[in-house]
């Protein structure tokens, strides 16, 4: 129900967001901290096949420790940990207690089995990321208007992980004030919760904050608290919002 609720509240603004944008001159003044997403934002993601493949590699890698009802299971109810308000240190730390709960092993067992993954598999899954041609300028246009810029993925992977997956638009973790990574976040989206809490760590306000995203649903909680939210597309491109920042020089 709650979600619904949400849908409805943000229609009418997620129809004038995807309308064509006309970003002015002056529409960037005030505007110092830029939260961008990465996934179909500063990188092109295969959708459907990326996260079969992912979700393939993860059980292959990982069936020593148990069936795949047994897996599934578990990756689900970790899943309903990780995305909930939960009293662990950080989401990793609650990825990783939760899935060896549910699987009646040791954190370390877990640990060893998902960096044995992230160390062969995923690079291969990676490959089928593509470049966003705009991104690479768009991320310098923001360091050089002297702007606080923070890579806002969802905080469900480290940092090892994300930076695979930058390299697709030669990006790298680097480039950033601040990268959401698991194991400094303990919130992920599409909770307001998450941009709250990267709106503290990064002492900004809603005001002087803009979120760019792709995703209504992941992306969008952001303009609840305030924050102005842009949604790359066929309407609005990065390469509209690098233009709108360059000229606004």
């Amino acid at each position: 129900m709650a979600k619904k609720k949400q849908v409805e509240i943000s229609s009418l603004e997620l129809k004038r967001i995807r309308n064509k944008v006309k970003l002015s001159n002056d529409w960037w003044k005030g505007k110092t901290h830029i939260l961008i997403d990465m996934d179909g934002t500063l990188i092109g993601q295969p959708g459907t096949l990326f996260h079969n493949l992912f979700a393939l590699g993860v059980l292959f890698r990982m069936r020593g420790l148990g069936s795949f009802f047994e897996l599934l299971r578990a990756a689900r109810k970790t899943k309903e940990i990780l995305l909930s308000t939960h009293s662990f240190s950080s989401n990793e730390e609650a990825f990783f207690e939760t899935l060896a709960k549910e699987l009646h092993s040791s954190r370390k067992k877990v640990e060893d089995f998902m960096s044995k993954f992230f160390d062969s598999e995923y690079p291969f899954i990676c490959l089928f990321l593509h470049s966003e041609p705009e991104a690479r300028r768009l991320v310098d246009l923001l360091h050089m208007t002297k702007r606080h810029v923070t890579l806002a993925t969802n905080a469900v992977f480290g940092r090892k992980e994300i930076e695979l997956r930058l390299k697709a638009s030669q990006l790298f973790l680097h480039d950033f004030d601040l990268v959401t990574s698991w194991d400094v976040m303990k919130s992920a989206k599409p909770h307001t919760n998450f941009f709250s809490e990267t709106l503290h760590k990064i002492a900004a306000s809603p005001e002087n904050t803009v979120m760019i995203g792709n995703d209504p649903y992941y992306d969008l909680p952001a303009h609840e608290l305030g924050i102005q939210t842009l949604l790359v597309g066929d309407r609005l491109t990065l390469k509209d919002i690098a233009d709108s920042l360059e000229q606004s020089l």
